[in-house]
């Protein structure tokens, strides 16, 4: 959700137009809500790259070129032999000219954004000017709390928005584990169509320990997918100065120690440099019983080794199989035809990180934590 501190940037100079990906029907190359930001020579993000986007980029600076007065409009696109693109569906791409000078909507949306405060950004897409107005939760949890609504939003769009806050874990309802599952909803109300955004998609907190060569690795995929990182490592001078991404870097003489700061449905990823504190991290992630997934850099030989040892310090057997050792899409026995289901091979760095995260992303630990 950084488009936001783009536009304000762009804004600051010059006029933008925003380019929309709404409705999607069939096959589209992203999904709804993906937004690229246009000037006369820039363009920021992506809606799916191929000639859609190429297209999309010429008719908004079509549209800047004619006026940058603040207006809007959305008209579906076809995804066949019109574009040459052959994903077959068809999507409504919406355009909104945004003059210079950074709009009242857009400092309270910014603000949000950068204090990671729960709210929804509720936009009327038929109208001119374009009107924009964000929704916030009140800061106590408690059942019963209203949202803050602005009296122009009607009934039925204040109530949608009430239930995206809720699935995004905010407002009146206890948050989830993991991400929303919807973040970009239309409302319809006597044909004045509202698109309705979640400000805050809640990341799911993971704690990597160690920056060595492939904990390096593993620390760049993540800083682009939906993460909210703590990077571990006791040794001075081995992680990186400034954080990228947002990443939170931690170094600590007692990396065990920052077990206990994780928040409840962490995810952990232990590879550090000595086999000694990988137990002792292991031990301590084991010792809670709110852990999302535990995953452990080594071979099958090194977790054996480690549930002897972590059972010899009354770590009990039904937690110990919640250990994940070896970590990544690794080739596994496919039971039945006696063959082999084919994972990602090698232990180049890269490789190791990349087959570790398809792992975390395509497994989703944290959408079953609560079963």
């Amino acid at each position: 959700m950084d488009w936001p501190l783009i536009l304000v940037r762009i804004l600051e100079e010059q006029p933008c137009v925003v380019v929309t990906l709404n409705l999607i029907l069939g096959s589209a190359p992203r999904e709804s809500g993906s937004r690229m930001l246009v000037t006369a020579a820039e363009v920021h993000g992506s809606i799916g790259g191929g000639n859609l986007e190429f297209s999309a980029t010429g008719k908004a600076r079509e549209l800047l070129a004619d006026s940058d007065q603040a207006r809007q409009l959305h008209e579906p696109w076809g995804l066949g032999p019109a574009l040459n693109q052959c994903c077959g569906g068809a999507v409504t791409l919406h355009f909104e000219v945004v003059p210079q000078g950074v709009p009242v909507w857009l400092q309270d949306l910014q603000l949000a954004v950068r204090e990671d405060v729960p709210a929804v950004l509720a936009s009327a897409i038929d109208r001119d000017p374009p009107q924009h107005i964000l929704i916030r939760t009140l800061p106590v949890l408690a059942p019963g709390v209203p949202i803050e609504v602005s009296a122009e939003v009607p009934a039925e769009v204040a109530q949608t928005c009430d239930e995206l806050l809720a699935s995004q874990g905010a407002g009146r309802f206890a948050p989830p584990v993991g991400p929303a599952v919807e973040q970009f909803v239309a409302v319809d109300r006597a044909g004045d169509i509202w698109w309705l955004e979640a400000v805050r998609c809640r990341r799911v907190p993971l704690v990597l320990f160690g920056a060595g060569h492939v904990g390096s690795e593993v620390a760049r995929l993540l800083e682009r997918l939906p993460f909210d990182v703590t990077w571990v490592d006791s040794r001075e001078g081995q992680l990186p100065i400034d954080s990228a991404n947002g990443i939170r870097t931690v170094c600590s003489r007692d990396p065990a120690a920052e077990v206990a700061q994780a928040a409840p449905g962490s995810v952990f990823v232990v590879m550090t440099h000595s086999h000694e504190l990988d137990e002792d991290i292991c031990f301590e992630i084991l010792s809670r019983d709110d852990f999302c997934w535990l995953g452990l850099i080594g071979s099958e030989t090194k977790r054996k080794r480690f549930v002897q040892r972590l059972n010899r310090r009354d770590i009990s057997a039904a937690m110990l199989e919640r250990l994940v050792c070896p970590v990544g899409l690794v080739a596994r026995l496919c039971g039945g035809a006696g063959g082999r289901i084919d994972g990602i091979s090698g232990k180049q760095p890269a490789t190791i990180a990349l087959s570790l995260v398809a792992q975390l992303m395509l497994e989703k630990p944290w959408m079953h934590a609560n079963n």
